[in-house]
């Protein structure tokens, strides 16, 4: 087994190796940056140091003590310890067995003194690969750089008892297929639909979370396809499954989550996608920027779409700073000659499209209408935006004027 930037992750992590073995005590290189070193993953730099213990949390804490700038506590219930060491962001984390407990959507830890049983409790064999700090000794006991130089994902344990004890590992096999390329091991499918519904246990947020790790895999098409096959999507997202989504293209786009999500919502009712949202715990922002991507997006979809100036400048509004991302989805969702369109009109209006302001604020219109304030107030400034929409650029005179005029006709 070949770790070709092996020497320069030692170097980071050189004066914790010496820290613990001081306290005579094991520490181990483990996880995705031990999996991404076999892989000779260009962005090593990158990657979380992540570290495994024979030390208990105590522990922990009174070795590095002396030799970190500072220490985090917040992963501490589950045996991590977090902290920034000769400049590095380290995790350490005592060796631990965790499983889930009936319908409990929460872990229950348990701690172990040996390398060989916390790997046995990680979710693939190509993650369970360990570096002693001290010898250089590679630990692999379930053969995971062979299934991983094979294409092959498996489970350390038969994958009815690693999907049990943390049902989420099903997701995370969808983005590993995808990301790198391989194929479910024997049983992996077959367990994956009949413990679909143990995703229930699953706290909303790291569903969401993993959900959002797959969107934004280069080419996150075969993931998105176990997720379709086995049923998963039924149990956080089944509007997705019942949709007919057109997943065979989202490689087309670029790998960003909010984007990709919008593409997946297009063909529901705003309704179904934006709720099952909420339901999945995302932020009010990201809620409201997928909801504007679709909204602006489904303009070019109309029987007449922005393309005529007026039409235009108002979805120019609408688009606001996400226009380049509205555009890229539109073209994916077959709209190319309509936005061939929108760009002349974008070209025929040139600089107007650079300020939407009113050349009259409300305490203005308030002063030249000789009215205290009021909802009328609101009204006259969306005339204002009326004006501005279908004639273009308007000047001050001649907004005082169309305002005036608007107040007479209303009254």
């Amino acid at each position: 087994m070949t770790f070709n930037h092996l020497p320069k992750i030692m170097r980071r992590v050189e004066v914790l190796r010496q820290t613990f073995e001081d306290a005579d005590k094991k520490i181990y290189l483990v996880g995705g940056i031990v999996r991404d070193l076999y892989a000779n993953a260009e962005n090593i730099d990158d990657l979380d140091i992540d570290l495994t213990t024979d030390a208990t949390p105590e522990e922990i804490k009174k070795i590095i003590q002396p030799v970190a700038d500072n220490i985090w506590l917040s992963g501490q219930r589950f045996g991590t310890i977090g902290a920034h060491v000769g400049g590095q962001t380290v995790e350490i984390t005592t060796h631990r067995s965790e499983s889930y407990v009936s319908e409990s959507r929460k872990p229950v830890v348990k701690f172990s003194m040996e390398i060989e049983e916390d790997l046995s409790r990680r979710d693939f064999t190509m993650n369970c690969i360990a570096i002693d700090l001290s010898s250089g000794e590679v630990i692999d006991p379930f053969n995971g750089s062979e299934d991983f130089s094979n294409k092959i994902l498996r489970t350390p344990l038969d994958p009815e008892i690693s999907f049990s004890e943390d049902p989420l590992r099903m997701l995370r096999a969808a983005r590993f297929c995808a990301r790198y390329g391989l194929n479910l091991g024997e049983g992996v499918m077959e367990t994956i639909e009949a413990l679909a519904p143990r995703l229930e246990i699953v706290s909303r947020e790291r569903v969401r979370d993993e959900f959002d790790k797959l969107l934004t895999v280069p080419s996150p098409n075969e993931g998105v396809s176990i997720l379709l096959t086995s049923g998963l999507f039924e149990q956080f997202f089944p509007e997705l499954q019942e949709a007919g989504i057109n997943w065979q293209e989202l490689e087309l786009l670029e790998n960003d989550p909010q984007l990709r999500m919008a593409a997946l919502l297009l063909p529901l009712s705003n309704e179904q996608g934006i709720n099952r949202m909420r339901e999945l715990k995302y932020s009010k922002d990201r809620i409201q920027q997928t909801e504007n991507l679709i909204k602006a997006t489904l303009e070019t979809h109309k029987e007449d779409p922005p393309v005529d100036p007026e039409s235009y400048r108002r979805w120019h509004v609408l688009a606001g700073d996400q226009r380049g991302k509205i555009l890229e989805l539109a073209a994916w969702s077959g709209r190319k000659n309509t936005i061939n369109a929108m760009e002349k009109t974008r070209e025929s209006l040139a600089h107007e499209l650079e300020d939407f302001s009113l050349p009259l604020s409300g305490s203005e219109i308030i002063e030249i209408l000789g009215i205290t304030e009021g909802p009328e107030i609101g009204e006259a400034i969306s005339h204002l935006f009326d004006l501005r929409y279908r004639n273009g650029p308007i000047g001050r005179e001649e907004a005082e004027e169309a305002i005036q005029t608007w107040w007479s006709n209303r009254s």
